[in-house]
Formats: structure tokens, C-alpha cells, sequence
């Protein structure tokens, strides 16, 4: 009796690790950024939304979220940088995407308020792909910050 239990017991454990039906599987990638939609100059203080344009790979990707990379420009201390970057998901068991769908969409980037004085220009890197080297290429927007008048 032992052993049928122990057989049975060994043939669930091969069949949990049955690799046939894995479900949805998410793995993430960039979609091309094509376009932003920014003010001339930001006032201290003030709330921002900011409009994003995409471009996704195929009618399998949705988009998820931007990723942020923010930093004070390593050559001009008045000059923060901010990296962004459009992330989408799919379903890494399709092999070949048959879906169809629009591929262009738009989101925004809400609630964003500049009140750090230090910097007199944001500049945006909006990533739009990668070169022939795997370099990162942007689309670079400056906007400076509004003078404050007392």
C-alpha cells in the first residue's frame, strides 16, 4: 500500500511540473515614444500633466507605465534630466502576433510639479528606440523654469 501511495504521489508531482499549460506569461519591452506635449517653461510650483505618444511594437503589447532615470546633468549643474521611457507587456507564449489594433496611443504623465530652484532648464529624454550599437535614442525636449518675480 505504501508503494501505490508513494507512486501516486510521484506521478502528481511529475504531472504539476507539466510545462504544457504555463497560462499567460508577461514579459516586458519599450515602445517608441514619438512625440511629448510640454509647456514652453515650467512655473515653481505649478502642476503638470504631460501628454506622451507611442508607437507599440504590435497589437499583442499593451502599455503598462512610463520608467523614470533622473539625474542633474553631469555638464551644467542648473540642468536636471529626466529619462523616460514607455513600457509595454505581452504574453511571451504568443510566438506570432495574428491580433490586430491601434498601434499609435497616447498617455499622460500626471501631477508633476517642479519647486527645486536650483535647476533653471528640465530636459527630457523621451526614448524613442535603440541605434545600430544598441544605443539609446531620444528625443531630447529643453524646458526652462519660469523667473519667479518678487
Amino acid at each position: 500500500m505504501k508503494k501505490i501511495a508513494l507512486l501516486m504521489f510521484l506521478a502528481i508531482g511529475f504531472y504539476s511540473c507539466n510545462n504544457d499549460d504555463l497560462g499567460t506569461r508577461l514579459n516586458y519591452s519599450i515602445a517608441e515614444i514619438t512625440g511629448a506635449e510640454l509647456p514652453e517653461s515650467f512655473d515653481s510650483g505649478e502642476i503638470y500633466n504631460i501628454d506622451v505618444h507611442y508607437e507599440l511594437v504590435n497589437a499583442c503589447h499593451n502599455f503598462v507605465s512610463f520608467n523614470f532615470n533622473e539625474f542633474e546633468d553631469p555638464e551644467s549643474e542648473s540642468t536636471y534630466v529626466i529619462e523616460v521611457a514607455a513600457i509595454t507587456s505581452y504574453d511571451a507564449n504568443i510566438v506570432e502576433c495574428t491580433q490586430e489594433g491601434e498601434l499609435s496611443g497616447m498617455s499622460t504623465i500626471q501631477n508633476i510639479s517642479f519647486n527645486n530652484m536650483n535647476y533653471s532648464t528640465y530636459r527630457f529624454k523621451f526614448l524613442t528606440g535603440y541605434g545600430e550599437n544598441e544605443d539609446e535614442q531620444f528625443l531630447i525636449i529643453e524646458v526652462p523654469m519660469q523667473e519667479v518675480e518678487n
